[in-house]
C-alpha cells in the first residue's frame, strides 16, 4: 500500500495503560460492499484506512483498531474504521458539512479505550454534497498491546499518510464498478494535492514513517508550502508532507541515494545515525537553499 509523510511528533503515537474499558463500544460506519451502487440523497467518502494489528480470534471484534470520527452540521456523525484490508473502502453519508472531531481507539472486543483530538490541520470542515464521492486520504496504522502486572498497555500509531487521490479514485472505480464515473473531489486530511508523478522510492526501500520524514526535513533543508512548489523543485525525488509541532503541514524533497554521487551539489548521502539513511541531506557548511515562502 502506498505510504509517506508526517510529523515532528504531531501526537500521532498514543500509549494507553488500560485497566478497565471506557464506557461503550465504537459504532464504526459500515464500509460498502463492492456490489453497492450510488443512491439518491447520499454522499460518499472513500480512502485507504489500513491497520496492522495482532488478530485475537476469540475477541468480539477480532483486533484492536482506531477510527476517524466526523461530526456533521446535520446532527449525524460517522467513525471511519481502520481495517486490515489495504484497499479503498467507501462509506455513505447524509450530505452536509462535516469536520473530524475525534480519533477513537478500540480494543479487540470493540470497546472504547481512548479518544484524542485530531491534529489541527485535520479539523477543517469539509462540504459533502449529494451524488459525489470525496477522497479523504491514505493512512497506515499499527496497534500493539503488552501485558503488564495490573494493566494492558495499548499503543496506536499512524505510521504513514499520503494523498494518492488519482490512484485511490482509479481503485474506487475498479472495485466499486457501479461508482465508475461518479463525480469525485479531493478532501484529503493530508493537506497535500495529489501526487503528479510516479513515486521515485526504490522498491526495496521501506516507506519512511511520519516521524522519520519530519526528523530528516531540517537536514534536507528544502521546505515548500505546497505539493506543486515542491515538485517543481524536486526533479529526482519524492515530495512528502510533514507537520511541525504547531500542526502546520509543509513539503520536503526526499531524494534516495546509495552514495554521494546520487545527490546534487551541496548534498551528501545520509548514513547510519541519520533519522533516515540513504537520502540526500544538505552537506554541513553549505548555505541553505532559499525555501519557498
Amino acid at each position: 500500500m502506498p505510504s509517506s509523510n508526517r510529523s515532528v511528533r504531531s501526537r500521532l503515537v498514543w500509549l494507553l495503560g488500560v485497566a478497565a474499558s471506557l464506557a461503550g463500544c465504537v459504532a464504526y460506519a459500515p464500509s460498502l460492499k463492492p456490489d453497492a451502487a450510488p443512491a439518491a440523497g447520499r454522499a460518499y467518502l472513500y480512502g485507504r484506512f489500513f491497520m496492522t494489528s495482532d488478530s485475537q480470534p476469540l475477541a468480539m471484534d477480532g483486533y484492536a483498531t482506531m477510527g476517524f470520527k466526523l461530526s456533521c452540521d446535520n446532527g449525524k456523525s460517522y467513525t471511519i474504521r481502520f481495517r486490515k484490508n489495504p484497499h479503498v473502502q467507501v462509506i455513505d453519508i447524509a450530505p452536509g458539512t462535516c469536520a473530524m472531531t475525534e480519533i477513537v481507539f478500540s480494543d479487540a472486543d470493540g470497546g472504547i479505550k481512548g479518544r484524542r483530538a485530531p491534529p489541527p490541520g485535520y479539523r477543517t470542515p469539509r462540504v459533502f454534497t449529494e451524488g459525489s464521492a470525496y477522497y479523504l486520504g491514505d493512512y497506515d496504522a499499527t496497534s500493539t498491546h503488552e501485558w503488564k502486572v495490573f494493566v494492558t498497555e495499548l499503543r496506536w500509531e499512524i505510521t504513514s499518510e499520503e494523498n494518492d487521490y488519482a490512484g485511490a479514485t482509479q481503485e474506487l472505480f475498479g472495485i466499486y464498478r457501479a461508482f465508475s464515473g461518479i463525480p469525485t473531489a479531493d478532501r484529503s486530511f493530508v493537506s497535500a494535492v495529489p501526487k503528479g508523478r510516479p513515486r521515485r522510492r526504490p522498491d526495496d526501500v521501506p516507506s519512511p514513517s511520519p516521524k522519520q520524514v519530519a526528523a530528516v526535513a531540517p537536514l534536507i533543508d528544502r521546505t515548500f508550502p505546497t505539493m506543486q512548489a515542491c515538485e517543481a523543485a524536486c526533479a529526482k525525488g519524492d515530495c512528502m508532507a510533514f507537520r511541525g509541532a504547531d500542526g502546520d503541514a509543509a513539503m520536503t524533497c526526499i531524494t534516495y541515494c546509495s552514495s554521494d554521487g546520487g545527490c546534487e551539489d551541496g548534498f551528501t548521502c545520509s548514513g547510519t545515525g541519520a533519522p533516515l539513511t540513504g537520502v540526500c541531506v544538505r552537506r554541513a557548511g553549505n548555505e541553505a537553499a532559499a525555501a519557498v515562502p
